[in-house]
């Protein structure tokens, strides 16, 4: 199996169990000043990259934007319209959507698993989707540089991380867009990884 296909069996599988609980209050915290943002900049068209079940999905909704969300894992999607969210099964590397479709995009913790060598692939083809002048909000884990399956990692079908220094992953960032907010969240897990959030403007 490739990559993709082991995350999709992954995610799927974790799906079906039910076992994704709600997101934490970070999450809410930054979820909730891009909101903010986007409302000052009168931005209504959202996609969600790498949605999962759709908790994100469902909050920007429930706040009157029209979103919608993509994911790679199938069972994701399917338990996120079962919510009533709108959601549509794909890659990042290859949305099913035409240019310039959206004013904002959301994708949170789905670069983690973006081998460093086709960064900018996936990041050409989410300013695709975007209007020029976009918001995109990025969130990831990083703080070192790291590629492979770590030392916690499971079973097959088991997940590939990839993670970048602050200095790295920012560079990475700029060659994409304007870099407007950058900040780092101390470790939550046993990993000891930190969280990158990010505020990038696609060049207008």
């Amino acid at each position: 199996m490739g990559l993709d296909a082991d995350l999709t069996a992954y995610y799927d599988a974790e799906a079906r169990a039910g076992v994704r609980g709600e997101v934490d209050s970070m999450r809410v915290d930054i979820r909730t000043r891009f909101i903010d943002l986007m409302r000052r900049e009168d931005r209504r068209r959202l996609i969600d990259v790498g949605s999962g079940p759709g908790r994100d999905t469902l909050a920007f909704q429930d706040d009157g934007f029209d979103t919608i969300g993509v994911d790679l894992a199938p069972a994701n999607v399917a338990l996120m319209r079962t919510r009533g969210g709108v959601g549509s099964a794909g890659s990042l590397y290859a949305l099913p959507f035409a240019n310039a479709t959206f004013d904002a995009l959301w994708t949170m913790s789905t670069f983690v698993h973006v081998p460093h060598d086709r960064f900018d692939e996936a990041m050409r083809e989410l300013v695709r989707v975007v209007t020029p002048g976009a918001l995109l909000a990025i969130g990831t884990w990083g703080g070192r540089d790291f590629e492979g399956v770590p030392e916690f990692g499971e079973l097959r079908p088991y997940r590939f991380f990839s993670l970048a220094s602050h200095d790295r992953w920012r560079s990475m960032l700029e060659c994409h867009g304007h870099l407007e907010h950058f900040e780092t969240f101390p470790p939550t897990q046993p990993s000891g990884w930190e969280y990158q959030y990010a505020v990038l403007r696609t060049a207008g």
